[in-house]
């Protein structure tokens, strides 16, 4: 995906969500919070994903380390040829900032570890079996993201990805 896609992406996410806001949240991520998260994934095809984190502990201040992980499918067409499809599953922890003036804002940002399974299908009738290439490999990346709560359960994200990790993930969060 490219630089600009991505710019226009969290722009379009900011312009959307700063007016719809309508209700102050106790905090987006707060020690003992909970979210659970589906979206849109991008990166070398389209997909979707769900995620749950957990606030584990308040590191200092308006600081608060979340835990958890996020599963997703990932689905690419190449024409005539066959399709490749990959199912990363990833433990995440990411470092949550609170902004007191701004309670509805959670910046985020972290790590990720797991492993992805990748496949190539092709479309040709080969003597054998038509998975052509299948394997696992470990990953590890890094992700920076914000969400904006709405209303002190539901909220919107956008996350940016690095190394091994989906590069977009946008979507809506349930806090309980």
């Amino acid at each position: 995906m490219s630089r600009s896609l991505r710019t226009f992406a969290v722009a379009v996410l900011a312009t959307v969500a700063l007016p719809l806001s309508s209700a102050v949240a106790q905090g987006a991520f707060t020690p003992g919070s909970k979210l659970v998260s589906v979206g849109l994934l991008s990166d070398n095809g389209t997909g979707v994903a769900g995620s749950f984190e957990y606030s584990l502990l308040e590191l200092a201040p308006n600081l608060t380390l979340g835990i958890g992980g996020t599963v997703g499918y990932f689905s690419q067409d190449a024409g005539v040829i066959g399709k490749f499809t990959s199912l990363p599953i990833l433990a995440n922890g990411n470092v949550h900032l609170a902004l007191p003036d701004v309670p509805q804002l959670d910046l985020y940002g972290g790590i990720a570890v797991g492993i992805v399974r990748y496949s190539y299908d092709s479309n040709f009738n080969f003597p054998g079996d038509n998975d052509l290439y299948s394997d696992s490999d470990t990953v590890v990346g890094f992700n920076i993201g914000g969400r904006w709560m709405f209303t002190p359960k539901f909220g919107a994200f956008a996350q940016l990805g690095l190394g091994d990790v989906p590069e977009l993930y946008l979507g809506g969060s349930l806090k309980f």
